[in-house]
């Protein structure tokens, strides 16, 4: 799988104090997210092959 960077840039690591969030591109056309785990307390529904992670919604409105 190739993977492109498509964070904005006020959210690479070190930029926004916010922890390295980062969305990738792939050539699946699909997206690659990395984000923050959700707390012990906070659950979501989700398959056995997925994971959920937390970005923050200005990253996602800021990919070109």
């Amino acid at each position: 799988m190739k993977l492109n960077e498509v964070t904005p840039d006020a959210y690479i690591c070190g930029s926004c104090g916010c922890g390295c969030p980062a969305v990738f591109e792939t050539d699946r056309d699909t997206y690659v997210i990395i984000g923050k785990k959700p707390a012990a307390d906070e659950t979501f529904a989700h398959g056995t092959h997925e994971a959920v992670v937390i970005v923050d919604q200005a990253m996602i409105k800021n990919i070109a």
